[in-house]
């Protein structure tokens, strides 16, 4: 039985099984996906998912978990996935957590994206060393950006990715927000 951390109206946020692995390399080898997670390898391989869950095993354990599975409350089917990780780059800030998160194709369209990364924020500013929220999107991924705007994140405007990415744009969007500006829903 995976952890627990979260639950929303509709959705569970958890973590996931090993016997889970196949599912994430189904969801995972799409383009359509993998095109905007510039540091996925694609295509996405079983070696792949059994390397991210050995790393994600270990944040588990460290008691700061960095990814959450994200299933429907009725089925409790792996659909994607939300995390927050320390931020990649030369320009993070002691006290950036990134925000990073996919769902797979066929879930598209339903607001279950902003639902889990609304709920995913709260467990970022539960704990006391988060400062800020930040995510950076390709110019192009306006789906992205939506789900961050909806959040309450601020376009800090375009900027040379500083970071290694095995895709991507060169620039990138970057967004924030901070403890004193995120307002919790009241509503999940």
């Amino acid at each position: 039985m995976p952890t627990i951390y979260a639950k929303t109206d509709r959705l569970v946020l958890r973590g996931i099984e090993k016997s889970e692995l196949p599912r994430l390399v189904t969801l995972l080898n799409v383009w359509d996906i993998a095109q905007w997670l510039v540091v996925l390898p694609y295509p996405y391989t079983m070696q792949h998912a059994e390397e991210f869950y050995a790393d994600m095993d270990l944040a588990e354990a460290s008691g700061e978990p960095q990814f959450y599975g994200i299933s429907l409350k009725s089925n409790s089917l792996l659909m994607g996935g939300v995390g927050l990780h320390p931020p990649r780059g030369t320009s993070a800030i002691k006290g950036d957590v990134e925000v990073g998160y996919w769902l797979g194709r066929d879930f598209w369209g339903h607001g279950f994206m902003n639902e889990a990364v609304q709920k995913v924020a709260a467990i970022g500013f539960s704990r006391p060393a988060t400062n800020a929220l930040i995510a950076t999107t390709s110019p192009e991924n306006v789906a992205s950006q939506n789900v961050l705007q909806k959040l309450g994140m601020k376009n800090l405007g375009v900027m040379l990715r500083d970071y290694s990415a095995l895709r991507g744009d060169e620039k990138v969007v970057k967004w924030q927000v901070t403890r004193q500006e995120w307002k919790a829903p009241r509503d999940l």
